[in-house]
């Protein structure tokens, strides 16, 4: 799917269109005469909320933007894209930031739109607490977070990962395969988990274990976008900051769009709404410190090579895109 955008509900576009209004934001400023395109690499989980909104409520174009917008179901899919040329900015966790990092790929983060506690477990009844992991066959996204989670989760069971079968999968077939027997459960946020506990509780059920991992979902570019293009991301970042105040001032509009985007049942976007928080910022030091946390993880792990040289994660986070963005 690469379309801009996908058809809404008339009712939904009516909700973005009432929120604009009652902001006086249609009356925004000319357009420029001259604007810049963007491709933007999106994944479908609650956490890009403020991309949502702004492609919605084409807060890009209020900047100069032309926006393309390429949906992807996982960030390490997402990275890939930005890596090879096909998006110019995106959307990831910090962990496809660390192995990038650790390959000696130059993906950056100049600004994070949420942190949460993204991700639980689905699976069988026979696994009742995260100790019966032993011996099943669990789902993961390979080079995602959720890889990383599943570490973390396994540690806190006191589990070796050689105890468990741990096999790569993309996120849209998590659900099925655990309907039809194929793995035991999955590790995954929402919508997936909703969808699983919905082909029957009597079989499937969610295991949440809290403070394990909180994410970064990070806006991510390259080095070489950074260096010739900062005024184009300082106006990206401007469009996202407009689209986190208009979550606040009335979310639930936002709840409905977001929830429309990514399909999720709003019911379930309200529950775990008061766990987000979409403001456009960048805490380096808390990030530098948790990349730092995974790149050991990584090479540890086997996820990258023996002899691999941590680097210099400072320069994976760049703060001089916000900065503009935030200057009056």
């Amino acid at each position: 799917m690469t379309a801009t955008s996908s058809p809404r509900r008339p009712r939904l576009r009516a909700l973005a269109l009432a929120l604009l209004a009652g902001f006086g934001l249609l009356a925004a400023a000319p357009r420029p005469a001259c604007a810049e395109d963007i491709a933007i690499g999106e994944g479908i989980h609650i956490s890009w909320g403020p991309l949502i909104v702004a492609d919605e409520q084409k807060l890009w174009e209020q900047q100069g933007l032309t926006p393309t917008v390429v949906p992807f179901a996982s960030g390490r899919l997402v990275l890939d894209a930005v890596a090879g040329g096909r998006v110019l900015i995106g959307t990831a966790s910090e962990t496809p930031v660390v192995l990038a990092a650790l390959a000696g790929l130059p993906i950056r983060i100049i600004a994070t739109v949420n942190g949460m506690e993204p991700f639980d477990l689905a699976a069988i009844k026979e696994i009742r607490t995260i100790r019966d992991l032993k011996g099943r066959r669990i789902a993961f996204a390979q080079g995602t977070n959720a890889q990383y989670y599943l570490h973390k989760l396994l540690d806190a069971a006191g589990l070796a990962p050689s105890e468990i079968t741990a096999i790569s999968m993309n996120p849209p077939e998590m659900v099925t395969s655990l309907a039809n027997g194929a793995i035991d459960g999955f590790v995954w946020g929402e919508p997936h988990l909703s969808q699983a506990l919905k082909l029957g509780p009597d079989r499937f059920h969610v295991i949440h274990t809290a403070g394990l991992y909180k994410s970064f979902a990070s806006i991510i570019a390259l080095q070489s976008t950074v260096d010739r293009k900062p005024e184009l991301l300082a106006k990206a970042l401007r469009a996202l900051t407009a689209a986190s105040q208009s979550i606040a001032r009335d979310p639930d509009a936002a709840i409905a769009l977001i929830s429309d985007r990514i399909r999720l049942d709003p019911e379930v976007a309200r529950r775990i709404w008061p766990s987000l928080d979409f403001r456009v910022t960048l805490d380096r030091d808390t990030l530098l410190r948790e990349l730092e946390t995974q790149g050991r993880w990584a090479v540890a792990s086997g996820l990258a090579r023996p002899d691999a040289v941590p680097p210099d994660f400072a320069a994976v986070v760049v703060p001089g895109p916000l900065r503009a963005a935030q200057a009056p």
